[in-house]
């Protein structure tokens, strides 16, 4: 039976935002209440599904067909609305930094590193990595923090000095991620040999760049496998995912090994992994593809936005402090997002037509359902 709010709020211990009484946390599966009890202005909405075209994505050679792309929306953790398949699941790209961060945040939230420390006195890399250029001991690496290759803002740069993040585009001396950004030179700080693998590594002093690069999440991929000494997946999934409904059966987290070696994993970008360089485990563990490539349906990311939306709190436990637990998009059309100003979320797995939500005027007042 579904409840009228009474007007109380829920606070996390320890946490000064109180969040409102009309938030939910979904069981097995999500329940769903009408744009009425979302407290949307019902005119406006009609509106807005009006003018969204919501399709599957076709890019770099992906293409998703009928049943083979879904979105959802939530408000307050009930749906909304949904297109296309929400249970179809599909790597996501970039999105899976998002995951990273996460995986870094509970790393800090855990006493086990602080944003300022260097990279090199978790793991140096030496006897590891490829060429001594790269060892995190070495050169540029010795001022390398783990802000750094978080990125001081995260959404849209990164600070380390790894200038690559696309095999295909290194070979042609661009530094761009895709199609579209195809005529981006390499920058005149990095030293370019057409090498991807050789090239991956800070060209100049961290924290004086800023350039968008996957290669450098996958430096900070490995390195964090180093600091848990555990596969960074198992972490995420109990300290995180487990508690807001998502089993480690229900995703997964493609290897960056598995990404190198597949030449075709982008169609339209041969060779696009060739970046990403060895090792692909250490002590035993496998080193996930930190810069992307999460394989999970629209539903179960409406989940990780939901928990976005609340700041890391599910149920009125704090899983994780709210700096590092955001959003983020994948270059495929792959999207999660949570908004604590109304508490939506938003999902979807190659999807092309709708980009964001809402816009703020839909929403004409809070979460209202009435029993059942």
């Amino acid at each position: 039976m579904r409840q009228r709010a009474s007007g109380s709020s829920l606070m996390a211990p320890d946490d000064p935002a109180p969040l409102p009484d009309w938030i939910t946390y979904p069981g097995d599966a999500w329940e769903s209440i009408t744009p009425e009890e979302a407290g949307l202005d019902e005119a406006a909405w009609s509106r807005f599904l009006a003018d969204s075209n919501v399709t599957g994505a076709q890019w770099e050679g992906e293409r998703h067909g009928d049943g083979e792309w879904g979105a959802v929306l939530t408000r307050g953790g009930y749906i909304v609305h949904t297109w296309g398949n929400p249970d179809y699941a599909f790597q996501t790209a970039s999105l899976g930094k998002a995951f990273t961060w996460a995986v870094f945040g509970l790393a800090a939230d855990a006493g086990l590193v602080r944003p300022d420390d260097l990279i090199r006195d978790t793991w140096t890399g030496v006897g590891q990595l490829s060429h001594g250029h790269k060892h995190l001991d070495a050169g540029h690496h010795r001022t390398l923090t783990w802000r750094h290759l978080l990125g001081s803002q995260i959404t849209y740069g990164h600070d380390g000095g790894f200038p690559v993040t696309n095999g295909f585009f290194w070979r042609q001396r661009s530094s761009g991620q895709m199609k579209s950004q195809a005529s981006n030179p390499v920058p005149e700080w990095a030293n370019w040999t057409g090498d991807p693998n050789y090239d991956n590594y800070s060209h100049t002093t961290p924290g004086t760049e800023r350039i968008y690069s996957s290669g450098g999440i996958w430096r900070l991929s490995q390195a964090l496998t180093a600091l848990w000494g555990l596969d960074i997946k198992s972490v995420i999934d109990e300290k995180l995912l487990s508690k807001i409904g998502i089993g480690p059966a229900d995703w997964d987290w493609i290897p960056g090994k598995a990404v190198h070696d597949d030449r075709n994993f982008y169609p339209d970008m041969p060779g696009y992994g060739d970046f990403l360089d060895a090792p692909y485990e250490l002590n035993g563990q496998v080193v996930r593809g930190g810069g992307g490539w999460v394989v999970m349906s629209a539903g179960n990311l409406a989940r990780f936005g939901h928990l976005v939306a609340t700041q890391g709190i599910w149920s009125g436990e704090r899983l994780i402090s709210p700096e590092w637990i955001r959003g983020h998009g994948g270059g495929n059309k792959s999207l999660v997002s949570g908004e604590s100003n109304h508490y939506t979320a938003f999902a979807k797995v190659t999807t092309e037509g709708v980009d964001h939500p809402l816009p703020d005027e839909l929403f004409a007042g809070p979460v209202r359902v009435t029993p059942a």
